[in-house]
């Protein structure tokens, strides 16, 4: 072994941390990331409305017929009813997939578990058991505005 003025430079050792500060590091660390969590789920536990069930469209963009027609890339579909427009608010009652409306089969179907509806939004098949969600749809102004029914 090697001393160099009675110092055993072989067995050394040099700690830059205690397990202590290491662990109380990890607490505050931990801490801290909790904390950070918090705001975003307040925000989300003190929303209102959901500003995703409203949608706007030009009546003179989209011409109704009788079939189901989507608005963009939201979930609410129009059609030309007997008594005016009506709308739809496209979410599976089982889980809140998206359902889509297949005019060859005149049906709405979720990809997700399998349930079909009706035209009309009542339950044909599947796990859901309640019918689709109407949506509440106001001309005004040469746009259509549809909101999701509560």
């Amino acid at each position: 072994m090697v001393l160099l003025k009675g110092v055993d430079l072989l067995t050394t050792e040099q700690t830059l941390y205690s397990r202590r500060q290491v662990l109380s590091l990890g607490r505050k660390t931990l801490l801290v990331l909790g904390l950070g969590c918090l705001y975003p789920v307040s925000r989300y536990l003190r929303a209102k409305e959901n500003q995703l069930a409203k949608a706007r469209v030009a009546s003179h963009e989209m011409p109704l017929n009788l079939h189901w027609q989507r608005i963009g890339q939201t979930r609410f579909w129009l059609r030309q009813g007997d008594e005016g427009v009506e709308g739809m608010w496209a979410t599976c009652t089982h889980l809140g997939c998206e359902v889509s409306y297949d005019p060859e089969q005149v049906q709405w179907l979720c990809p997700c578990h399998g349930s079909r509806f009706n035209q009309e939004g009542q339950p044909l098949e599947g796990p859901a058991v309640s019918p689709l969600a109407r949506a509440e749809v106001r001309e005004k102004e040469g746009f259509y505005l549809a909101s999701q029914k509560m």
